[in-house]
């Protein structure tokens, strides 16, 4: 469902969605409803579509609505799926978590994920919140 022109993922199912959207060297998910085990793996697999199109250090900005909770299987692959990345250049995560339903419970798993990945984030308050801390590790949206 990639499109060239955009560098846009959609995926949709009938518990939730997300879509991936490059620009520049930041990667943008914005991400609603339950997270089973096979979305992760979808998932990773757009993620891996995404960022071969970049050239160096890159980011992601997360936009967490709804449930946002993984199951411990889906927690798994993510953390692989992180480390994975890593050694594709990416270089730090900001989330905002505001706009899921139980914000410190998505929180609190994230932050296992992130230390379980050794990878440098910030939780943001809002979207803007979130490009300027990935500014501040060298990650940048075109304009």
């Amino acid at each position: 469902m990639k499109s060239e022109q955009t560098g846009r993922v959609l995926r949709l199912n009938k518990l939730g969605s997300y879509e991936l959207e490059l620009s520049g060297n930041v990667i943008r998910f914005d991400g609603r409803g339950v997270v089973s085990d096979d979305d992760v793996k979808k998932y990773h697999e757009d993620i891996h579509s995404l960022m071969s199109e970049i050239r160096g250090e890159w980011g992601l900005l997360g936009l967490v609505g709804g449930v946002g909770i993984l199951t411990p299987t889906a927690e798994e692959e993510l953390v692989a799926s992180i480390k994975q990345r890593k050694l594709y250049g990416m270089k730090g995560c900001a989330l905002v978590v505001s706009q899921a339903v139980v914000p410190p419970l998505v929180q609190s798993q994230f932050e296992r994920i992130y230390y379980a990945s050794d990878l440098a984030f910030s939780f943001c308050n809002s979207e803007q919140d979130g490009l300027t801390w990935l500014e501040s590790i060298g990650c940048f949206r075109e304009l």
